[in-house]
């Protein structure tokens, strides 16, 4: 399973980091720069539109991919209800989202696109989760970024027409996610031609998915709305002109944590069905957890490090700023956004592994934890912190929430410290700062970043954080 898992990430990053930075750091980044306060209710509506997710998924799609992932027979006896299900859900979300939205005063027309795109969204996914479950792990990395790649395609398109607007950004997102829908839809079909196309509705077990499913969509909602609450909150707490100036400094570094996330975001994707038939067929999940941790911590300590160095830097270098006071907050608030990452790390692993164990009910108890403390935190920081206070509250609530996860599944599965390997980041952590002092003089950003990275590269190797030998053997060898 080391081998499978370890493939298919390669080929999962690769064809990510063709596409995925292209779009956060170049389409998006160019929009906020070029659209400016239309960016800012832009990104609070997203927010809206991601935070009522929960009303869209109900949890079909974790349920649906660890359930195929033990049973490949499960999507056969359950495509028809789920979809019902999925139909049914995106009339109700796009109620709720319109009736707030109307509330709110948003712009009506550009909370419909958006909206639109999450249901195309939700649908996709679901449709992704049948494939990833039956192992087919190469036709979901390549729709894992279909979306984004014909997004580019129109917004290059739109660019060089001089047509770009916030109206043309968002129609451009819910084109690329249509171009994808009849892909997914079609490679359903295709996979699957035993599915009777006609619906015994005597037969549906509609409810029957749905309650069950209800435990993974608590799960979402509190994951979601501690993660997203932050910016709507800043909304509700500070006044309209605040308010977007805020959420787009805010915006500012969360992009970059999720040009960060969505490697992470591919090892958890991977894991869940991975995690799900090796305890299904009750073997050693083990190894497979300690090599996505240690591959996972190679990567975000660095990351978060290098924007606690370099994160005025950065954002002078990314965006446009009216004074140095405007630059001094973003790179403050930058520091403490891509720190979450290390956090965030940890549950992508540990609670994707709680999530396959069907621990649900413990993860939701962890949840309502950390959705308390956000919250909390929020009331008292955003008034007088604004966009600098929501991002100390999320640093907060992630570790928490990182922290019940890695310790419930260390005490579920035995799992052990091993004091080598946490000498061996230690090391690392104290020489990162090492490497820091030798480039901080550096003017050009990238060479510094560059180097930066370098200097990472060569300290894990030194430190031997992974044995080479027994990585490529895992890699080319024969056993799993």
């Amino acid at each position: 399973m080391r081998k499978v898992f370890v493939k298919n990430l390669a080929l999962l990053q690769g064809l990510n980091l063709i596409i995925k930075p292209v779009w956060l750091l170049v389409i998006d980044r160019i929009a906020q720069n070029s659209l400016g306060a239309a960016y800012g209710e832009y990104f609070i509506i997203l927010n809206l539109t991601l935070l009522l997710n929960i009303v869209l998924d109900l949890g079909i799609q974790n349920y649906n991919n660890t359930k195929v992932a033990g049973n490949s027979t499960f999507f056969k006896e359950n495509f028809t209800s789920i979809l019902l299900a999925k139909f049914t859900l995106s009339l109700l979300y796009f109620a709720i989202i319109m009736l707030i939205g109307m509330q709110r005063e948003m712009d009506a027309g550009l909370l419909l696109i958006i909206g639109l795109n999450q249901i195309i969204t939700s649908f996709i996914l679901y449709l992704r989760s049948n494939i990833s479950g039956l192992q087919k792990y190469t036709i979901d990395s390549l729709l894992s970024i279909s979306d984004k790649t014909f997004a580019i395609l129109f917004c290059i398109g739109f660019f060089y027409l001089n047509q770009i607007d916030i109206w043309h950004f968002a129609l451009a997102q819910i084109a690329g996610s249509m171009v994808t829908l009849i892909i997914a839809s079609y490679l359903n079909i295709r996979y699957y031609q035993q599915i009777d196309a006609s619906v015994n509705w005597g037969q549906l077990k509609l409810l029957s998915v749905l309650k069950k499913s209800i435990p993974y969509a608590l799960l979402f909602a509190l994951m979601g709305f501690y993660t997203r609450a932050d910016v709507m909150m800043m909304d509700w707490l500070l006044d309209k002109k605040d308010a977007i100036f805020h959420s787009s400094i805010y915006a500012q570094s969360f992009r970059l944590l999720d040009a960060a996330c969505m490697f992470a975001m591919l090892f958890s994707g991977l894991l869940l069905p991975m995690f799900s038939k090796l305890l299904a067929e009750k073997q050693d999940i083990k190894p497979l957890t300690e090599l996505s941790v240690k591959l996972l911590m190679v990567i975000a300590i660095p990351v978060a490090l290098a924007a606690q160095f370099f994160g005025e830097k950065m954002m002078y270098a990314l965006y446009h700023f009216n004074d140095i006071e405007e630059l001094i907050l973003s790179g403050h608030v930058f520091g403490n956004i891509l720190f979450c990452f290390v956090p965030m790390c940890f549950i992508y692993t540990f609670g994707t592994l709680l999530t396959a164990k069907g621990d649900i009910k413990a993860m939701n108890i962890f949840a309502v934890i950390a959705l308390t403390v956000n919250i909390g935190l929020n009331i008292i920081l955003i008034p007088r912190f604004q966009s600098y206070g929501a991002s100390f509250s999320s640093l907060i609530t992630q570790t928490i929430f990182a922290g019940l996860c890695t310790f419930r599944c260390f005490y579920i599965f035995k799992f052990k410290f091993h004091l080598k390997t946490m000498g061996q980041f230690v090391m690392l952590i104290v020489s990162l700062f090492g490497v820091f002092f030798l480039v901080k003089g550096l003017t050009n950003i990238w060479i510094t970043l560059g180097l930066f990275g370098i200097g990472t590269l060569l300290l894990v190797l030194a430190l031997r954080i992974f044995d080479i030998k027994n990585l490529l053997k895992i890699l080319v060898g024969n056993k799993q």
